[in-house]
């Protein structure tokens, strides 16, 4: 499985606009069931003046993903872009071949 980044941006609220609440609960319980695709892994909140929110997931592709933040209602909200993404630091760079 791949890791994807997935950037979460604010939609613009319409006016009288109802919708339901997205279910983070069942997301979090799917994505702790072992061998489930896509899965969510962490998320970031930046701070109190950017309403961006950045989540890490494991996925065959970043389609499982919005597949699973339109069955969770989190599209009705917020845009969302994954970008596969490969995890590496220091000791990677210091540990490589020359």
């Amino acid at each position: 499985m791949a890791l994807y980044l997935v950037v979460h941006s604010p939609r613009p609220v319409e006016d009288g606009a109802v919708r339901p609440p997205s279910r983070l609960r069942g997301l979090a319980e799917a994505s702790l069931k072992a061998g489930t695709s896509p899965r969510w892994l962490k998320t970031w909140s930046p701070d109190l003046h950017d309403d961006r929110i950045f989540t890490l997931w494991e996925a065959k592709s970043g389609d499982d993903i919005r597949g699973a933040l339109e069955e969770f209602g989190f599209l009705d909200d917020m845009e969302s872009a994954a970008t596969r993404v490969r995890e590496w630091g220091p000791d990677d760079v210091l540990t490589a071949a020359d």
